[in-house]
């Protein structure tokens, strides 16, 4: 822990509303130890002495100029064991800006007109992760994010049947949150009926741990928060999926998270935390294409390293060689899965997850096993013979060891 459980907090922003804004709705926080407001991005020399403070610094960044504000966030980015930022953005915000504030580190951005409770929960998330930053990280716990390179790339069916695999697996409750916020699947896949949604559990905040059990479907022991039907009208409460997905990686120990791959708030959001992200993808021209934009995009995120790829639908003659995937994609190839309708088709019929000795089920096992937490994971078991089909889903390994690269 740190050596104090006091704060300083800093608004650096032109606009002296949100700095009245900011101090209001975190007067009554007794771990406040002083705050600051600037109406000016400060210089080097400045932020040199927002860093020599006894306390750790929380800093509300106004991305209202947001050339200066990259300048001000850069030389925090160096320092998050000391100062970590939180951005604020202006009103019509581009979505560039906001990528560009999350590969700088920020993991809250508030939305102007600013709301006293967003603030006061994106401060209570800072200090925890500042409390936190000295005490070894749990690496067996994580969140996992599944992006599709483009629609219908099968992220959705490789998500929810590995988060099940995990979940049976560990005998432990896993959890797959459904992040397409009105068009997602993952209550298709095992017919669930659940009256609520993630739209709902974006919504409630502090209530979370009260109605978390409303909230979610089961399927054995995985738990399923599953997205909305359209609502005409209903807006999207965007701004909850930080507290949302600090709850979940809190209550579980794994925690997979489909995601429809558009880029918004609520999925930047879930890159960001991500212990790793798997970018699904398939082998046509296309998808490949779209593949490299996220691959890209993921890269100036600084999420690279802990990205992988995961090839569907790959045929075992004439499919594109996993070598030249990554030197398209410049990022490693997980695993391939082989095209599976059948099974898919029939585990969507019976309503439950794909399990036997198939290629793909092999492929969704390996997956899930890959989530699951070291001290639940079971002995391995003895090799057994394998079927043909199943050595159509290499791996970049298996293709370096027998010469193919």
């Amino acid at each position: 822990m740190m050596q104090s459980d006091t704060f300083l907090v800093a608004v650096i922003s032109p606009n002296r509303e949100l700095h009245e804004q900011i101090a209001a709705a975190l007067e009554e926080d007794r771990q406040v130890e002083s705050f600051w407001t600037m109406a000016d991005y400060p210089e080097p020399r400045q932020i040199a002495e927002l860093l020599e403070c006894r306390s750790g610094c929380v800093v509300f960044l106004d991305y209202e100029d947001a050339f200066r504000a990259e300048q001000v966030a850069q030389q925090l980015s160096g320092h998050e064991r000391k100062a970590l930022p939180i951005g604020i953005q202006p009103a019509g915000c581009a979505p560039s800006t906001l990528l560009e504030m999350m590969r700088l580190g920020m993991q809250d951005a508030l939305a102007v007109p600013l709301s006293a409770r967003e603030a006061q929960r994106a401060f209570l998330r800072a200090k925890r992760k500042l409390s936190q930053q000295s005490e070894p990280a749990e690496a067996d716990n994580g969140l996992f994010a599944f992006l599709p390179a483009k629609p219908g790339a099968g992220a959705t069916t490789i998500a929810a049947h590995s988060a099940a695999a995990a979940a049976r697996l560990s005998s432990s409750r896993t959890l797959l949150i459904d992040f397409d916020l009105r068009l997602g699947m993952t209550s298709f896949l095992f017919k669930l009926h659940g009256e609520h949604s993630v739209l709902d559990a974006l919504s409630l905040g502090p209530r979370l741990e009260d109605l978390w059990g409303q909230m979610v479907s089961q399927v054995g022991m995985l738990d399923v928060l599953g997205s909305a039907p359209v609502q005409f009208g209903r807006e999207h409460p965007e701004g909850g999926a930080a507290a949302l997905l600090d709850f979940a990686v809190s209550r579980y120990q794994t925690v997979c998270v489909d995601l429809p791959g558009e880029m918004r708030d609520h999925e930047l959001q879930a890159l960001a935390r991500a212990r790793e992200i798997f970018l699904v993808c398939t082998p046509d021209v296309g998808a490949l294409h779209l593949a490299k934009g996220k691959a890209d995009l993921l890269r100036q995120l600084g999420a690279a390293p802990r990205v992988s790829v995961l090839m569907n639908r790959t045929q075992g003659r004439g499919a594109v060689a996993i070598g030249d995937i990554e030197d398209i994609l410049q990022m490693p190839v997980r695993c391939t899965l082989p095209p599976a309708e059948k099974e898919i088709a029939e585990a969507t019929q019976r309503a439950i997850p794909i399990a036997g000795r198939s290629a793909i089920a092999a492929q969704i096992e390996s997956l899930g096993r890959r989530m699951i937490p070291r001290q639940l994971r079971e002995t391995p078991e003895e090799p057994r013979s394998r079927g043909f089909l199943e050595f159509f889903s290499v791996t970049p390994v298996r293709d370096r060891a027998q010469g193919r690269r």
